[in-house]
């Protein structure tokens, strides 16, 4: 029986396996997911996203019946062991541009959920449960790999462009490949908590800064309650999952008596990274790739931004367009941000997970002071210490960062843009899913003539920004500016044109007759201009919104 011939095979279907293929889909890729279980996983797990997430839900078509049930944060409070508030991060009242909540919770389950059912949108990605990959080899062209069905022990030949390892820390695929995870194991027990109450009242998010048992406590969807509570040293962590003991770590918080429990769990955490995240065709993403504390929330965000940087990037080369340079940039754009979100979850951990008690009094006495002074009490308070999403180096124009404030490798803002006829959307779902060519309506007609014709050649889209004064003007292909924010984001990097590659990160920008420079540097990396489209709308046509 001849090989069975996909584009992409991608090996495990949590939710970075399956928000990867849910992005090839999108892309029109051939995908072929494979995952061992039988089954979805039925208890919660990961629960917490920031914007960018939730942007990355929307950019995978995740709206209407497919969206997942988020929970807004609006506030979390570090708290004493008695819940009396140190300091506040107001999340509801902040807006970082990007069109979604600053930090909001999941139920996982329900996620995964959501996730596979929109895998059923494209009938070229395909899911198989109960399948496990024994072993694959490589050459030029393709990666031909041995899938097993565990339920008749068949063993089945698949070949496609690319093999993607989502399936992990323990991945199968980072061990075939003969990589290490590089870091460090923290021997300390954690208790995952989650249980149901009879209403979502009340609604709070601690950080608790006590010494005795520092943790996260939160409210999520459908009437969760969830707590990551530090052990002591001396507490056996099988005795700890036992209800009598689950109770009373739930009693500060909630009268145990009326919830149901769903899961009760200990674990330890490691921070670590691969070795290489790629050997030829065959790249790893999410825990695969990075492991990290669970402190900031962000191990499932930074598997989605693998997905999202590495998904469009493999349509290109499947297609031809682009070449090993493109690919490269992968790992060069995403390790050092996950390298840099490790380390700043572990100094978190230090500073508001201290176990000393003295040290501990030290640091809830600073949070208090600082919560009287303005300045500081605005820098908490804002969630001014957040890192932001940037590019260090790949591909972007210059190839690199530059100091200051530049805009190349920034995070492209998503406010909420009018349309000719006066309807609203968001704007990403406007641009579509390859590079958006932006210019001002000021700006000369052959820059306009310019970016459309670069919109073009990326298999794009080409969209003019007109400010609200000048709506009555828009046409097929134009925004509304509606708040100003585009605008002021152009006058800051003192602009008139912006290329913005499909994860929404700024390749460039320009102003006057310099955009054929952003294409020189594209044709680098991209084939220009025989790039094929990767969505059937022409670079005028308006997408449907899905607000």
């Amino acid at each position: 029986m001849s090989a069975e011939v996909v584009d992409v095979i991608t090996v495990g279907c949590g939710p970075v396996g399956a928000i990867t293929a849910n992005y090839l889909g999108l892309q029109g890729l051939r995908t072929l997911i494979i995952d061992r279980d039988l089954t979805m996983i039925s208890i919660p797990r990961a629960f917490s996203c920031d914007d960018e997430a939730q942007r990355n839900f929307q950019s995978a078509g995740l709206n209407g019946e497919l969206a997942v049930t988020l929970w807004p944060c609006k506030k979390m409070d570090y708290v004493d062991g008695a819940q009396r508030v140190l300091s506040t991060i107001a999340f509801g009242e902040l807006d970082f541009g990007l069109s979604h909540p600053a930090v909001a919770f999941f139920h996982q389950p329900q996620m995964e959920e959501a996730l596979r059912k929109g895998l059923a949108r494209f009938p070229h990605v395909e899911l198989r449960m109960g399948h496990e990959l024994v072993s694959f080899t490589q050459d030029a062209d393709f990666v031909t790999a041995q899938v097993k069905d565990r339920r008749t022990g068949r063993v089945r030949e698949v070949r496609a462009r690319y093999l993607l390892g989502c399936d992990g820390a323990r991945s199968s695929v980072r061990s075939l490949m003969g990589v290490e995870m590089k870091g460090t194991s923290y021997e300390e027990p954690w208790i995952a908590i989650s249980v149901i109450t009879p209403t979502s009242e009340p609604e709070y998010t601690y950080y608790v800064c006590d010494p005795k048992r520092p943790g996260f406590v939160t409210r999520g969807p459908y009437n969760e309650l969830r707590l990551d509570l530090l052990l002591q040293e001396t507490e056996r962590t099988e005795l700890m999952e036992r209800k009598e003991v689950v109770d009373k770590l739930l009693a500060p918080y909630f009268d145990p008596t009326k919830v149901k429990i769903q899961r009760a769990s200990a674990f330890t955490f490691q921070a670590k990274v691969a070795e290489r995240w790629r050997d030829g065709r065959v790249l790893l993403l999410g825990d695969a790739a990075h492991v990290m504390p669970p402190f900031a929330g962000q191990g499932l965000c930074s598997g989605i931004r693998d997905a999202i940087n590495l998904t469009w990037k493999l349509a290109l080369a499947t297609r031809g367009a682009a070449g090993d340079a493109l690919l490269e940039t992968y790992e060069l754009e995403r390790r050092p941000h996950a390298e840099g979100t490790i380390k700043a979850t572990i100094a978190m951990g230090r500073v508001f997970l201290a176990r000393n008690r003295l040290i501990a009094a030290l640091r809830n006495a600073l949070l208090k002071l600082l919560s009287r002074i303005p300045r500081t009490r605005r820098f908490v308070r804002n969630y001014e210490f957040r890192q932001k999403p940037e590019l260090l180096r790949g591909l972007i124009s210059g190839g690199q960062r530059r100091k200051g404030e530049v805009a190349e490798g920034s995070y492209f803002p998503q406010p909420r843009v009018g349309l000719p006829g006066g309807e609203t959307a968001r704007l990403d779902d406007l641009a579509g899913h390859g590079f958006a060519v932006f210019t001002l309506a000021s700006a000369q007609e052959a820059t306009q003539q310019a970016a459309e014709a670069l919109a073009r050649e990326l298999g794009g889209v080409w969209l003019r920004v007109l400010p609200a004064e000048r709506a009555e003007e828009a046409r097929s292909g134009d925004v509304v500016d509606l708040g100003g924010k585009l605008s002021a984001w152009f006058a800051q990097y003192q602009a008139d044109a912006a290329v913005v590659r499909p994860d929404h990160f700024v390749f460039g920008v320009s102003s006057g007759a310099a955009l054929e420079k952003l294409r020189e540097e594209l044709c680098r990396f991209i084939h220009l201009p025989t790039a094929p489209s990767t969505q059937e709308a022409p670079a005028r046509a308006l997408l449907p919104s899905s607000a």
